[in-house]
Parts: structure tokens; C-alpha cells; sequence
């Protein structure tokens, strides 16, 4: 497990909508993170569009991050909708038909089995659901498949070990051809449905592929607006972790949904979002591997070091960074190195501190100087 010093990161471009758009890099890429290469700007190639949002969970070629507790309900996403029709969990040994599906306040998925009751847990692995998506284009053939419950692993919260976070791997027999979507290791014919991608080492081997469900929500992306979290009863959000939606829930322990344990003020939702993906001026900024320290005046649910070697980046609300702190040129995750000479308007935010933070944000964030 890591450390809070090791774990708080906040990464280039979050979840794809876009082909093209955000790749992920590291492993793959030998010379990543060299020297020369501290800043970089993961859009890659002429598709290169959209929100920025990137590394979201993928069913075939559709970034697909909500689903829904109700068998059969469609739930729309970027570009395409899941719909869950049944499945099959084992009740010990004993195969049994999916009849209900609940996401727990802390993530915690359970899975009703025809008379056999609920499991919970790392019982659901190898569950797997009879599922349906429909892309949006209408030129698109509708595609039919399963979706499998490979791992579960479920620990103590980084940030709380009083609470347990369940971490998923979910898989799926509809191929894609997007190749940071690898066939698994072992189960021939299904396809990882989050990003090869392991956060410059950040993320161990277990938790590479895997997911966190954030219950009572649903992640949006309006054209022209900034993404965001919006309160969804009855549906969740399967997020990858080296996505922003779930960097919240898996290492600081906290949800969205403001009457989950350990929730979120109903401000602080989206917040949380775009904090994650150095959200500015209507894009997302940010330095793969720079370790950021979050701090949360409003809940107190987690707060920052106090370690001079960590200064004050920027405040943020729902719309993105509203203040910024330190010198001119503060900005160690973001984009460009010097964003107060190349970004435009951030020179012109308010100047935050530690004391005053509150006044003009919902959330802090600070970074390594």
C-alpha cells in the first residue's frame, strides 16, 4: 500500500471520450518521464479533441463509465449506452441467476442470487452480467456481450483504515481495437475495460485494470461546458484508478454523494473533478506523476501538510481553478511550466492561502516545489 506522500497524484488527462485523444503513456513508452520530458501534453494525432477528459473504463470502442442498479435500464453515456439485462453470480460452487444489484454507500458492490440471497465482498468475483450496448450513432450495430468481475481486492482506505474500499477488474468479451485495452492475461477472448496504464509506477500491478463504483451518481461531459458529477439514485459510476472520478473515492476515502459516508458537500462534487484534471479556462492541464495534497475546508474530511517544501497551486469550485497561490509562475502539474506568462487568465486569479482559501473555493490543492 502506499503512503499518503506516495499516492496523491494527479495525472495528465483523465478519461477518453475521443479516439485519438489523451493516450495514455508510460510503460510503453521507454523514454517518458526523462528529463526533457517533464511537462507533456498527452494529446496525441489529428482526432486529438473533446473534453479532455481521459482514461475512463471502455466496453469494446465506447468510453462507457455509467451503469445502472436496475436490470435492463439503459443509461446513457458519452458515446454509447450500457444497459445490464441479468447475469450469473456462484452461491459457493453454485451458479445463480443476477435478480438485483446494489452499490453500497462505500463503493461496495452486492449482487442479489435468484434464492440464494446477496453476496458481497471479493464473493462476486467471477460474476459476470449479460449486457447490452447501444452506441449513439445509429450507424453503429447494437453489440451483445458479458461483462466479467475478474478480481476484486478490498482493503483498508488509504486515507481512513477504519473503512474498506472495494477495487474492481472488470472485463469483457466485446473486442476493442483500441490497444491500451489489452486482452487479459488469462481469460482468453476479454478485454480489459481501463487503460494499460500504471501512473509512472504509482499504481502496483494489482491495481492496474481496476475500478472504483461511486454510488448515487453519473459522470456528464456537456459540449461546451466542463465535465462534471451529477447526483444519479440508482445508478454508479465505474471508474478506472488512474481516472479523475475515482482518485477522491480511492485515495482520500471520500464520495460524491453528500449523504454517503464520508460524502462530499453537494459543492464540492464536481469540484473534486476538476481538481483532479487541473481544470483551467476549459481544459484540463496537468503533469503525469506530479504528487499533488488536496485539502477540504469545508467537510474537513481531508486536509494538506503543513511541509514548507509544499506551496499552494489553486483553489477550485465547479467551474475550474478560481484562485491560485504562491508566485506568478506557481503551477508545478499544470501544463505549461510558467502558465503565468502562457495561460491565458491565469495571472489574472485571485490570490489564495492557506487562511483564506475558503473565501474563494471549495477545494485546495497543493504541490511539490
Amino acid at each position: 500500500m502506499h503512503t499518503f506522500n506516495n499516492f496523491l497524484l494527479i495525472f495528465a488527462s483523465t478519461l477518453v471520450l475521443a479516439a485519438g485523444c489523451d493516450e495514455p503513456q508510460g510503460e510503453s513508452d521507454p523514454d517518458f518521464g526523462g528529463e526533457d520530458d517533464e511537462v507533456v501534453h498527452r494529446c496525441i494525432g489529428p482526432d486529438c479533441t473533446g473534453s479532455g477528459l481521459g482514461n475512463t473504463s471502455k466496453i469494446g470502442d465506447h468510453a462507457t463509465s455509467n451503469l445502472s442498479e436496475t436490470l435492463g435500464l439503459n443509461v446513457a453515456n458519452t458515446d454509447a449506452g450500457v444497459r445490464i439485462t441479468g447475469g450469473t453470480g456462484y452461491w459457493g460452487s453454485a451458479p445463480m441467476a443476477i435478480v438485483q444489484i446494489d452499490v453500497e454507500d462505500d463503493g461496495e458492490l452486492r449482487l442479489k442470487l435468484g434464492t440464494g440471497g446477496w453476496i458481497s465482498g471479493t464473493a462476486v468475483k467471477n460474476a459476470w452480467f449479460n449486457i447490452t450496448v447501444t452506441p449513439n450513432d445509429a450507424g453503429q450495430a447494437i453489440r451483445t456481450g458479458k461483462l466479467l468481475i475478474a478480481d476484486v481486492r478490498c482493503d483498508p482506505g488509504l486515507y481512513a483504515p477504519a473503512m474498506t474500499i472495494c477495487r474492481y477488474e472488470f472485463v469483457t468479451n466485446i473486442a476493442t481495437s483500441d490497444p491500451n485495452y489489452p486482452m487479459h492475461a488469462k481469460l482468453f477472448g476479454y478485454y480489459h475495460t481501463c487503460p494499460n496504464e500504471n501512473e509512472l509506477g504509482e499504481l502496483t500491478a494489482l491495481e492496474k485494470y481496476h475500478s472504483v463504483l461511486s454510488p448515487n451518481v453519473r459522470l456528464s461531459d456537456p459540449a461546451g461546458a466542463s465535465p462534471r458529477i451529477d447526483l444519479s439514485p440508482g445508478q454508479f459510476i465505474n471508474g478506472c484508478l488512474n481516472g479523475a472520478v475515482s482518485k477522491g473515492q480511492y485515495y482520500l476515502n471520500a464520495f460524491y454523494d453528500a449523504a454517503a459516508f464520508r460524502g462530499l458537500a453537494t459543492s464540492q462534487r464536481t469540484a473534486m473533478l476538476l481538481m483532479w484534471m487541473a481544470w483551467f479556462n476549459g481544459a484540463s492541464r496537468t503533469e503525469p506523476g506530479q504528487i499533488i495534497w488536496p485539502h477540504d475546508p469545508i467537510n474537513g474530511l481531508f486536509t494538506w501538510t503543513a511541509d514548507p517544501t509544499w506551496g499552494i497551486e489553486a483553489g477550485y469550485d465547479a467551474t475550474g481553478a478560481t484562485c491560485r497561490g504562491g508566485t506568478l509562475a506557481a503551477g508545478l502539474h499544470r501544463l505549461i511550466p510558467q502558465p503565468v506568462l502562457n495561460l491565458v487568465g491565469w495571472a489574472d486569479l485571485p490570490y489564495c492561502d492557506a487562511a483564506h482559501i475558503a473565501n474563494f473555493a471549495t477545494l485546495g490543492v497543493k504541490v511539490e516545489l
